[in-house]
């Protein structure tokens, strides 16, 4: 197997921050966070929750494990703002705590990121609780004195009382029944909270699995098709293919290539199906540089040759 040249050693080097510094001011954030990998052409759900968040990645603690260097689809929603939905790389792993740094990510979600990590979380001041004090006037008096003007006030007479059951009025002052109060509202705003979240969960995994490399993609009839030297010319980054197999051989791929420069379609030509799907599990994540004609970038076919040795 043909292993990195050393223009992509120097890009993937370039690509990755001092170590110590950030390239871009973090916030936190604490949301839940879909990373998809994809592992033999099957989709691997592995959920967590996020720490921080800027314009070129996010940290967050997973329910399994990832490795350093794998390519991921990574989803979360930033809070009045929108979902984030992203082709990212491991950079870091520890026990379940990892960093995934964005590599292909639309512009208007890069700069909603931006704006929103640069501005200041609002803190809204809790009202503290204020407890009434023992008003010296009767009840009767205070429900006329309330009472508009022209109408007739209630109780109608005098000798009418407003009576509260002392037992009760004393249960609704003491703490006991404020905290079965609290407990039943947020016990509700739970339950509002989780329905509306798993509705979001299912149909941000069905936009993902839509949009994830590898899996079925209607594509427009490319403008070109240019050989595969000139598109290796223009490779920038690039992801060898994994596995233990001991086939060897060619695979001979049809790769579509975006105006962005990425892979957004896949089709075997030639070779073992072992091999041709182990090479689509890594050509899926290469990027390119945009293809140019008349100096406007175009949707290119491509044939790509990988040797299994």
């Amino acid at each position: 197997m043909s292993t990195i040249g050393v223009r992509d050693q120097q890009n993937l080097l370039k690509a990755r921050p001092p170590l110590g510094r950030r390239v871009a001011p973090r916030r936190r954030l604490a949301v839940p966070v879909n990373v998809t990998v994809l592992r033999s052409g099957v989709p691997d759900a592995v959920p967590g929750r996020s720490i921080d968040v800027c314009e070129g990645g996010v940290a967050a603690v997973l329910a399994g494990e990832v490795f350093p260097g794998e390519l991921v689809g990574v989803e979360f929603q930033l809070p009045e703002a929108g979902f984030v939905l992203a082709k990212a790389r491991v950079c870091y792993q520890e026990r379940l705590r990892c960093g995934l740094q964005f590599l292909a990510i639309p512009a208007e979600q890069r700069a909603m990121l931006e704006a929103w990590a640069l501005e200041s979380p609002e803190r809204s001041a809790v009202p503290r609780s204020v407890v009434p004090r023992k008003s010296k006037v009767p009840r009767e008096q205070e429900i006329r004195m309330s009472t508009p003007a022209g109408e007739q006030a209630w109780p109608p007479a005098p000798t009418t009382k407003f009576l509260v059951e002392p037992s009760l009025r004393e249960e609704m002052g003491t703490p006991a029944y404020l905290k079965r109060k609290i407990v039943m509202l947020l016990a509700a705003s739970v339950i509002v909270a989780f329905g509306v979240g798993w509705w979001q969960w299912e149909q941000g995994w069905q936009e993902l699995e839509s949009r994830l490399p590898g899996h079925s993609v209607v594509a427009e009839q490319p403008a070109a098709k240019v050989p595969a030297d000139v598109m290796l010319r223009l490779l920038i980054h690039k992801v060898e293919p994994r596995g233990d197999t001991k086939v060897r051989g060619v695979a001979v791929l049809s790769a579509v290539v975006g105006r962005d420069g990425s892979v957004i379609s896949l089709r075997p030509v030639s070779g073992p199906e072992v091999l041709t799907r182990a090479a689509m599990d890594a050509v899926q994540w290469w990027k390119f540089e945009p293809y140019r004609q008349n100096g406007q970038p175009v949707e290119v076919e491509t044939p790509l040759a990988l040797e299994f040795r």
